[in-house]
């Protein structure tokens, strides 16, 4: 028989509390509660998709949007904004009419890496004070976390 920790007497309303103040703390500590993300021009769904066109090279709203679930009408006018703005280019599919390829600019990327690297400061101001070994303590839970959660959802395109 295993020792009971206090999680074993926890009833879901206690977990979901938990869940929802952890949540809390780490969207205000990261800064997404900004118009912006991280003090830049974009929003935090603008920037996940920049990520997500720039990892995958080519793909198409649908592609996108089985990532980020979002409304079809908002993801267009979204992509429609960034490609106004340069940063995407959007071209009709040889192998299929119907599809439209969308990609990446070099401006596109240059912006894409420049949100990249504000994430990755602002993640590392949040785990500044931590000694190395918590660190990877976090690292490790982070893992366990998105495998319980999304173990069979790809995880792997969002930041």
């Amino acid at each position: 028989m295993t020792k009971a920790t206090k999680f074993d007497q926890m009833d879901e309303m206690e977990i979901i509390h938990t869940i929802r103040a952890f949540n809390r703390n780490y969207v205000r500590s990261i800064g997404l509660l900004e118009k912006t993300m991280l003090n830049s021009d974009y929003s935090l769904t603008e920037s996940q998709i920049l990520f997500i066109v720039h990892q995958q090279k080519k793909t198409t709203a649908t592609d996108i949007n089985k990532i980020l679930n979002l409304d079809e009408g908002y993801l267009s006018r979204i992509i429609k904004k960034l490609i106004s703005k340069s940063l995407l280019t959007k071209k009709q599919s040889p192998v299929d009419k119907r599809c439209y390829e969308i990609m990446m600019t070099k401006k596109g990327i240059k912006v894409q890496e420049k949100l990249d690297q504000l994430s990755t400061e602002s993640v590392r101001r949040v785990i500044s004070t931590l000694a190395v070994e918590d660190r990877t303590e976090l690292a490790l839970l982070f893992n366990r976390i998105m495998n319980m959660l999304y173990k069979d959802k790809s995880t792997s395109s969002i930041n």
